[in-house]
């Protein structure tokens, strides 16, 4: 059984249908991969990532999707038995969370369904809560799921957080 529904599109970062002009700009040869062309752009990007991110420091950058990257921030700031909160809006937050479970990070999952943004009040007094055992270590949210589209508020998460002392 087929669950298509039309044109296929591409899920990274989507879904997002991309317009025909853009897939007759990308018909196209790959580029030489050791050629000037290539190392010169990717001198710029680096730049502009640094920029971006408001670091005079280096930048990493994986090569991969989203679960690459959240695979690699559990392996880098997380050890097993650490806990963190996920704040799952959707199909990626609960991924997240299964990435960590499987790391062996003990994981709670605040679940605001596929319809709604985290709510930072009910953030707050969760963490308001924590204050008995191994403490949360992070809390771990996307800024948008793009499989159910919502958007979080991270500003107003990250108050909630302070508000909270944690």
């Amino acid at each position: 059984m087929s669950l298509n529904h039309g044109r296929d599109l591409t899920a990274m970062p989507g879904p997002s249908m991309i317009p025909d002009r853009v897939l007759r700009a990308m018909h196209r040869a790959a580029p030489d991969i050791y050629g000037e062309p290539l190392i010169g752009m990717t001198a710029t990007v680096m730049a502009d990532l640094k920029r971006l991110a408001g670091t005079a420091g280096a930048v990493a950058v994986y090569i991969g999707n989203g679960h690459a990257v959240w695979e690699a921030s559990v392996a880098n700031l997380f050890t097993p038995g650490d806990r963190v909160l996920v704040l799952s809006t959707g199909r990626f937050g609960l991924s997240w969370a299964e990435t960590a479970r499987r790391m062996g990070i003990a994981v709670e999952v605040m679940d605001f369904g596929f319809r709604a943004a985290a709510d930072p009040a009910r953030l707050e007094a969760r963490l308001r809560a924590d204050r008995e055992g191994v403490p949360l270590k992070a809390v771990l949210t996307v800024q948008t799921d793009t499989a159910s589209g919502v958007r979080n508020d991270v500003a107003a998460l990250r108050a909630a957080i302070d508000a909270a002392g944690h």
